[in-house]
């Protein structure tokens, strides 16, 4: 039998010392050669970078590569994946984005990814920037209209439990609670606005009932819609919101956000 050489793969990182853990998960499937970020030899083999800080000088450093070698395979590994991220990844043209460090899963799904003659027959290849991407996409844009996982899923051609999987495992919250706080998001501005009923605003938003509505906004928020409309202000979010605001706007809340006042 022919044996099939192992893949040329770079593995670049922006910490000093070398991601051992990494290198022996993908080794069984990839030829890994490991670099900082800023000796990256120019060749065409496919590219891993692992952020660090996942910060503007990291996202720097990837887009002048980008920019260096256009039509190289790279693929992100992000400790904190959000909405912006994989957007700032797509923009980019990256080949895909994972979260750091791979579960088990994620490893063989990077090497089904570079190695096409890796066999691994338990395990379908998932592209997660991709299937995410495109959930995330159908929710930002219907929100408000009756939406069910089984829906988005079929939609996105995976399965309602991977769905669920993937909101938990890489967003880290659930796909329920990811939506009811999408609604939420959008209720101060109505509630702001002169003529509109709470129950309006809760139909609008595709509450089942009002009371279903009142009960969502003070939970998440610390008063109800009424109060709020009267120039109620709250500074802290339930933990569910602050994970939904992670996945949206990282660090927004660090500190805490009020909301702005009614008058």
């Amino acid at each position: 039998m022919m044996t099939v050489a192992s893949p040329g793969v770079s593995l670049c990182h922006f910490d000093q010392p070398c991601p051992a853990k990494l290198v022996a998960q993908l080794s069984d499937a990839l030829s890994l050669t490991v670099y900082p970020v800023s000796g990256l030899p120019g060749n065409d083999d496919p590219c891993i970078v692992i952020m660090h800080q996942q910060d503007h000088q990291e996202m720097l450093a990837i887009e002048q590569l980008r920019l260096k070698y256009p039509n190289r395979p790279l693929l992100l590994l992000m400790p904190r994946l959000s909405i912006p991220a994989l957007r700032w990844a797509l923009t980019h043209s990256i080949t895909q984005a994972y979260s750091y460090p791979l579960s088990a899963l994620e490893a063989t799904e990077v090497k089904l990814q570079l190695n096409k003659h890796y066999h691994c027959p338990t395990i379908m290849q998932r592209h997660t920037h991709d299937k995410l991407r495109l959930v995330l996409d159908r929710i930002e844009k219907t929100f408000d209209q009756p939406l069910t996982l089984q829906q988005l899923a079929i939609n996105a051609g995976i399965s309602h439990s991977r769905l669920s999987h993937l909101f938990r495992e890489e967003l880290g919250i659930k796909f329920s609670h990811y939506l009811i706080c999408r609604r939420l998001e959008a209720a101060p501005e109505l509630l702001r606005e002169e003529g509109l009923t709470v129950a309006a605003i809760a139909y609008r938003l595709s509450f089942s009932t009002p009371s279903h509505f009142c009960r969502a906004f003070k939970a998440h928020f610390g008063l109800t819609p009424s109060e709020y409309k009267q120039g109620g202000k709250s500074g802290h979010y339930s933990n569910s919101y602050r994970r939904y605001l992670d996945c949206r706007h990282p660090h927004s809340h660090r500190h805490g956000i009020a909301f702005e006042s009614m008058s």
